[in-house]
């Protein structure tokens, strides 16, 4: 799976996060910008889709807290399955710190909801970029 989408291709964003509202907003923010989204509502549905895509995907935008599993825990279910991805994470927690010490102290990407459609792009390109660096 190439590291950075070839030119032409619009970089595909996997987002997972219960709230199919947030969801939707993300897709439309998402695609305005020059990406493609793919999403699923829950861990378990997570780990179907990243079984079941057939095309590459760059960048996995998860939430923290899910219904059926801590977003840091799921990420790395699905970094096992395709390790090339960017992972960004997304929270509606006011404070980072609850966060980090609940495992994602390495995580150099974490944004928070509500978030602008121009600031998640710039996050998702960083960690895109950064990640096919590494």
């Amino acid at each position: 799976m190439p590291k950075t989408a070839p030119p032409g291709r619009r970089p595909v964003v996997f987002y997972v996060d219960d709230e199919q509202g947030v969801r939707h907003i993300a897709n439309r923010l998402l695609r305005k910008r020059g990406f493609e989204m793919i999403g699923a509502a829950s861990a378990a549905e997570a780990a179907e889709v990243i079984e079941s895509f057939e095309g590459d995907i760059d960048a996995l935008l998860m939430d923290i807290n899910l219904p059926d599993g801590w977003g840091a825990l799921v990420a790395q279910r699905l970094m096992s399955v395709r390790p090339d991805m960017a992972v960004v994470y997304t929270t509606g927690f006011a404070e980072v710190d609850p966060i980090l010490s609940g495992g994602l102290n390495s995580a150099q990407y974490v944004i928070r909801k509500p978030f602008t459609g121009d600031h998640l792009a710039e996050v998702l390109r960083s960690a895109i970029a950064a990640k096919s660096t590494s």
